[in-house]
């Protein structure tokens, strides 16, 4: 069993810096031509079912793949970047200037900003996204924040590498499930 996970394309905010989290902006010229790049890489790898984020930058991009590979989309609120909480659309010099940087600093998979989740705290979430686990080749389209907590879980690395990993709008997650382990590898598809 194969799962692809894909970043949602560029949205506005994203070249500044900013933590999106659940700030809800469209997808830049730039983003909607991720979305098209990453479709033209999925065709063919007989993906069956496509399940997105319902924010809109991922639901778009989610839209613009299946458009391309002929499936619909499931809006799937379990897909859902990680709430920043009061930091929800702050750059990150503002984020470090504020009392929450260094508090984010010393443990960033565990930290939970006020009104806002950690990596941690979604971890069940986004699970639960893989329960039961799909029959057929299902693309996932979601944000940073799931996708660290992927690789975390799934991808066997440490809770540090995982919120450290940079992975861009044109990378996926292929996981792979062989009958009780997961394996995961990334995969860049180039600008």
């Amino acid at each position: 069993m194969i799962v692809y996970v894909v970043r949602h394309g560029e949205a506005e905010g994203n070249r500044e810096g900013r933590f999106l989290g659940q700030v809800n902006p469209p997808l830049t010229e730039r983003g909607r031509e991720h979305a098209r790049r990453m479709g033209e890489a999925l065709k063919g790898r007989g993906i069956e079912q496509i399940r997105a984020s319902d924010l809109d930058r991922a639901f778009t991009t989610a839209s613009i793949i299946g458009g391309l590979i002929g499936l619909p989309v499931e809006r799937t609120p379990a897909l859902r970047e990680v709430n920043h909480g009061v930091i929800d659309g702050w750059t990150a010099e503002a984020i470090m200037a504020s009392p929450y940087g260094p508090a984010r600093e010393k443990d960033k998979y565990n930290y939970a900003p006020p009104g806002g989740e950690s990596y941690k705290g979604i971890e069940a979430r986004i699970l639960s996204v893989l329960d039961p686990l799909p029959a057929a080749p299902t693309l996932l389209v979601t944000h940073l924040g799931p996708m660290r907590v992927l690789l975390h879980c799934l991808g066997g690395v440490s809770e540090a590498e995982a919120t450290g990993a940079k992975i861009g709008h044109d990378e996926m997650l292929i996981l792979s499930h062989d009958g009780g382990q997961w394996r995961g590898e990334r995969h860049r598809i180039g600008e």
